[in-house]
């Protein structure tokens, strides 16, 4: 059994990760999912949230993705994102200011058509997790 396969994350404009992992956990539509070498092969939808992966023995790298696809083979992971951002891709006096007017419009709008809400307060959350920053 391997204890690596290929693991690629790609955005429209650039592949943002490509190399070894040990194991790859993504924010999947139904709930995380990880993914092992000799994994079954799978085809999933996901959502907003923080794509992990454990590379290069301990290292671990993190992305906020926003929704997307991934792939899993026995051999391969590979992940198609419109949007993936590390940490250092984060502005996090921005990344606040967008979840404090998301916020106001989730309350503005009292529970009717607060999907586009929710969806940027997730987006902001899983910026902020990226970065390893509260979202005071």
């Amino acid at each position: 059994m391997a204890s690596t396969m290929d693991f690629s994350l790609v955005t429209p404009g650039e592949v943002k990760f490509e190399g070894k992992a040990e194991i790859v956990v993504a924010p999947g539509a139904a709930g995380d999912l990880g993914a092992l070498p000799n994994h079954a092969p799978m085809l999933t939808t996901l959502r907003i949230g923080v794509l992990r992966a454990t590379v290069d023995g301990p290292t671990r790298v993190e992305f906020a993705v926003k929704a997307g696809f991934m792939q899993i083979l026995p051999d391969k992971v590979v992940v198609l994102t419109d949007t993936a951002l590390a940490a250092a891709d984060v502005d996090v006096d921005a990344v606040r200011a967008d979840l404090r007017e998301a916020k106001a419009q989730l309350a503005a709008n009292r529970g009717v058509d607060d999907a586009a809400a929710r969806s940027a307060i997730a987006w902001a959350d899983a910026r902020l997790e990226v970065a390893h920053k509260t979202s005071a």
